[in-house]
């Protein structure tokens, strides 16, 4: 598995960022419901897939979708938080 060593070598801080935020994404969606578990999960899956396509060399762009995905996420961690939904998808 030498090959995912150098695969995780080569990413920037900011790629580690991202997919921390990803991985995040993950861990509190596994403390909801099934169908909010569910939610959460397509929600980030599209989010990030729409965005993957971005330039590593877009730092500004991807630095502030770090910090909104973190709000976003931030605002559904509560345990109290029942629902999630994902509402506007532009900001190009």
């Amino acid at each position: 598995s030498s090959m995912a060593t150098k695969a995780t070598k080569a990413l920037s801080g900011l790629q580690k960022q991202v997919l921390g935020l990803y991985r995040e994404c993950l861990r509190v969606s596994r403390t909801k419901s099934p169908d909010m578990q569910a939610d959460i999960q397509r929600i980030a899956g599209q989010e990030f897939r729409e965005h993957q396509s971005l330039a590593k060399s877009d730092i500004e762009r991807i630095e502030y979708l770090l910090r909104k995905g973190t709000r976003q996420l931030d605002r559904i961690r509560p345990s109290n938080v029942q629902g999630v939904s994902r509402v506007g998808a532009g900001g190009r």
